[in-house]
């Protein structure tokens, strides 16, 4: 017995677009994959190597935050060269100058000169870059001079002057005092107002720890210096000695004796400052070459990521075009469709 099966028009309008949506689907992905170059799901398409494929990501953010981090090292190294290199040149003028003086004309005209030095030290190690300040070691959001100047160092020594000796500087009573006593004031109690604690306590709010930084990989190094290092504490003792301590009422003897200790500190806060410079030198020369491994690791990097996740674009182009035809074939295969209709075939 032969049956007769029916098929509705509806169930063949609706064949060709039950594809459709998976084809639009495919489309968009391979679309995007074309415009990216990369597979648009990278599970689906590596599987198990995706773990490889994000292990290879981290590390390349890493590096890239290790380049972030250097750009901000190197520019707190520029900005503290820059500074140095002005606190020595001020330190070797004053210093030639005294050299080139008679002894008796030097505590007359070291006096001026040393007030403006001391404040272009204060500005010196009070210079930031970008809101931090590059000489206040770990503590970079204080000025590392606590009051924005030095004049209480100066304040301080000419208030050690009038304990020690019982009258002002420039008191006329200053001539009386002799060279070794001079001598014994500058050791004792001016040297101890510029020890590293008493510095601390009354002139610096800088923390005596450095930076230290990750540069690469595997290497760490110190990416500043601190306002508490005895080159500086050399320079401010030489400073306000001079200024603060009436060296032209002093006798030819004392006067002598006091400035040879200010040439000695300046000569001595010069050399330091020097090594400072070399030392954050080195670091920078550091970073330049960590740099370059670093850019030689990240297109390692970028080359086995694109390796594991690029697209083929001729493949993923021959997608498209496929994908479009089809999607093409179902839409005319629809309007056909919709025109058939059992009206047409009766006579």
């Amino acid at each position: 017995m032969m049956t007769t099966g029916f098929i509705a028009s509806i169930n063949l309008w609706n064949a060709p677009r039950s594809g459709l949506a998976r084809m639009q689907s495919d489309l968009a992905t391979a679309t995007a994959e074309i415009a990216r170059g990369r597979y648009a799901d990278l599970g689906l398409a590596l599987g198990s190597g995706v773990g490889r494929s994000l292990a290879l990501r981290q590390d390349a953010d890493e590096i890239a935050a290790l380049k972030d981090s250097n750009a901000l090292a190197a520019a707190r190294l520029a900005t503290s060269q820059t500074a140095l290199g002005q606190m020595q040149s001020e330190a070797a003028a004053l210093l030639k100058n005294l050299i080139a003086l008679p002894a008796a004309e030097r505590g007359a005209s070291v006096a001026t000169a040393s007030a403006s030095a001391l404040s272009t030290l204060a500005a010196g190690l009070g210079t930031a870059v970008g809101g931090a300040y590059v000489f206040g070691g770990t503590n970079t959001g204080e000025n590392p001079v606590r009051d924005g100047s030095l004049d209480s160092a100066k304040a301080a020594v000419a208030a050690a002057f009038q304990t020690r000796f019982g009258f002002a500087p420039g008191s006329a009573g200053a001539a009386a005092i002799t060279p070794q006593q001079m001598t014994d004031f500058l050791d004792g109690p001016v040297a101890a107002l510029f020890t590293d604690g008493a510095w601390q306590a009354g002139q610096s709010q800088a923390s005596s720890r450095t930076i230290t930084g990750r540069i690469s990989l595997s290497e760490t190094v110190t990416t500043s210096a601190s306002a508490n290092a005895a080159p500086f504490r050399a320079l401010a003792m030489a400073y306000a000695v001079a200024s603060a301590t009436g060296l032209g009422s002093l006798s030819t003897q004392t006067q002598t004796a006091a400035t040879d200790r200010v040439m000695s500190l300046l000569d001595q806060g010069g050399r330091g400052i020097v090594a400072l410079q070399a030392d954050l030198g080195r670091t920078q020369a550091r970073i330049t070459a960590a740099d370059a491994r670093l850019d030689a690791q990240a297109g390692l990097l970028k080359g086995e990521v694109d390796r594991l996740e690029a697209v083929d674009p001729a493949e993923a182009k021959t997608r498209v075009d496929a994908l479009t035809t089809q999607i093409q074939m179902s839409y005319a295969l629809t309007s056909q469709l919709r025109q058939l209709s059992l009206v047409s075939f009766i006579a």
